[in-house]
C-alpha cells in the first residue's frame, strides 16, 4: 500500500473505459478489505469480474484485518489473500501478531507473506522497528515457502540487504514499484518480481516507465494497490481492481507489445509466483 491522493466523492460523469483483453487479467495487489470499500465491496468485486479481472490478491497490512480477509476469501472464489504487517505498523509487531499471521497463512488461499517491508519516507515506525518486523516476516516466508510481498519506499539499500540475507531461500515481489532502471540489477540478483501500479501511467513517472520497458518479461506483474493510486485516466477517483487494465495497457505500450500478450504474460507470472491454480 502506497498512499496517494484519492477522492471518495461520487462521480457523475461517465468513466472512460480502459482497453481490455478477452484473456482477462490478475490484479496482483488490491486492498478491498479496507474502510474505503465499506458498503460497496461486493459491487466493486462484481465490477472487476465483469471487466475481466478474474483474480485478485488482497494483502493484509495489519493483523486487525485478517479475520475479515479470511471471510472474504472463503466467500469469493477469485479472491486470494496474504498476511503480514505493513512497515507503518511495524511498531506494533510482537509475538502475538506473529502468531496471528502464522495462523492465517495456514489457509490454502493465503498465498503470500505481506505486505511488509521498509518505508523510510514516512517513518511511521522507527527504522529499528521496521527492520525487526521485516526480518522476521522474511523468515516466515522462508519457513513456509511462500513469497513475500515487499513494500519499499526510500529504503532500497536496507531492503536489498535484508532480502540478501535470505537470497536463494526467499522469493517475492516488489509491489507498487517506484524505483528505476538502476534498481533492476539488484532485483534480478534476488530473482524477484516487479509489480507496476497506476503510477506507471502518470506523465512524470519517466523513471518507472524506463524500468518497465526493461524488466524481464517473466518477472513483471500489474496491480492497482487500490483504493490508492488511480491510473491517470481516472485519477482523482477511488481506485479499484477494474482499473488495473489501464496499467496493463500502459505496460504493453512501453514494451511495444500487444495487450493480449501482456495480459497473458502477467497472468502467467502471477500464477507462478503465488502458485495459483
Amino acid at each position: 500500500m502506497h498512499e496517494g491522493t484519492m477522492s471518495t466523492a461520487k462521480k457523475t460523469k461517465e468513466r472512460p473505459v480502459a482497453p481490455q483483453s478477452p484473456l482477462g487479467i490478475i490484479d496482483s495487489h488490491a486492498h478491498v478489505v479496507n474502510e474505503y470499500f465499506q458498503g460497496e465491496r461486493e459491487q466493486t468485486l462484481d465490477r472487476a469480474l465483469a471487466c475481466g479481472v478474474h483474480t485478485l490478491i488482497n494483502p493484509a497490512v495489519a493483523v486487525e484485518g485478517i479475520d475479515e480477509l479470511l471471510e472474504l476469501i472463503e466467500r469469493r472464489p477469485n479472491v486470494y489473500g496474504a498476511a503480514g504487517q505493513h512497515p507503518h505498523e511495524a511498531k506494533h509487531w510482537c509475538d502475538d501478531h506473529k502468531e496471528k499471521v502464522l495462523a492465517a497463512l495456514k489457509h490454502k488461499k493465503m498465498v503470500a507473506v505481506g505486505e511488509c517491508g521498509l518505508d523510510f519516507y514516512y517513518n511511521n515506525s522507527s527504522r529499528e522497528e521496521q527492520l525487526k518486523a521485516f526480518r522476521e516476516q522474511i523468515a516466515i516466508a522462508v519457513a513456509l515457502d511462500k513469497p513475500v510481498i515487499v513494500h519499499c519506499r526510500d529504503a532500497w539499500e536496507d531492503t536489498f540487504a535484508l532480502l540478501g540475507e535470505a537470497q536463494g531461500k526467499v522469493r517475492g515481489v516488489f509491489h507498487c514499484f517506484t524505483g528505476g532502471p538502476e534498481h533492476l540489477e539488484a532485483i534480478a540478483k534476488l530473482d524477484f518480481y516487479v509489480s507496476f501500479s497506476g503510477i506507471l501511467t502518470y506523465n512524470k513517472a519517466t523513471n518507472i516507465q524506463e524500468a518497465a520497458a526493461l524488466v524481464p518479461q517473466d518477472r513483471m506483474l500489474v496491480e492497482t494497490d487500490c483504493p490508492f493510486l488511480s491510473p491517470q485516466k481516472v485519477r482523482g477517483e477511488r481506485n479499484e481492481p477494474a482499473f488495473v487494465w489501464w496499467t496493463a495497457d500502459k505496460l504493453a505500450t512501453l514494451r511495444g507489445s500487444s495487450l493480449d500478450d501482456t495480459a497473458a504474460q502477467v497472468n502467467a507470472n502471477a500464477k507462478a509466483l503465488f502458485r495459483l491454480p
